[in-house]
C-alpha cells in the first residue's frame, strides 16, 4: 500500500470538494477530529472521521450552486502538518436562514486549513474563514 504525503492528500481534499466526497473515505482516519467555529450554532465535535469531512463539504455546498473551492498548499509545510489558503465561490441558491441576498448572487470568502496528515489519512482538521465577511455578502448582518 503507497502512503500519500501532505501534498496528495490536499490534493484529493480538493477533488472531494470538486467531483466526489467518497474519496474522503479513503483518506480519513476514523477518530479524525475536526476543529472549526460554526456560525450556525453546530458543534463540529459531535462526528469525526470522514463524515465529519464530508458534512463541511456537504454544509459549504447546501447553499451554493456551482461551487469552486480553489485552495494553494502552503505556506506551512512540515510533516505531519500542512496548511493551505483557500478561496470558496458559488451562487448563492436560497434558503439559509436569515440570508437576505438574492438567488444567483455570487459569493465568495477566504480562509485556511491546517491538516495532520499520518500515514496517509487526515488525523485532524482545522480551519479558520471569514464567515463575517460571508454572512455580510449573505445579508444576514
Amino acid at each position: 500500500m503507497t502512503i500519500l504525503d501532505e501534498n496528495q492528500v490536499y490534493q484529493l481534499w480538493v477533488k472531494a470538494w470538486h467531483e466526489d466526497v467518497s474519496i474522503l473515505d479513503k483518506i480519513t482516519a476514523p477518530a479524525c477530529m475536526i476543529h472549526q467555529a460554526r456560525t450556525d450554532g453546530k458543534s463540529t465535535a459531535d462526528k469525526k472521521g470522514a463524515e465529519a469531512l464530508k458534512g463541511i463539504i456537504k454544509d459549504a455546498c447546501a447553499f451554493f450552486d456551482d461551487v469552486d473551492m480553489t485552495v494553494v498548499v502552503g505556506p506551512i509545510i512540515d510533516s505531519p502538518y500542512v496548511s493551505a489558503r483557500w478561496q470558496f465561490a458559488g451562487a448563492y441558491k436560497g434558503g439559509m436562514p436569515g440570508a437576505k441576498a438574492e438567488v444567483g448572487k455570487i459569493i465568495s470568502f477566504n480562509g485556511m486549513d491546517i491538516m495532520q496528515v499520518e500515514d496517509g489519512k487526515i488525523k485532524g482538521y482545522w480551519v479558520s474563514s471569514d464567515g463575517v465577511h460571508l454572512m455580510e455578502q449573505l445579508g444576514v448582518f
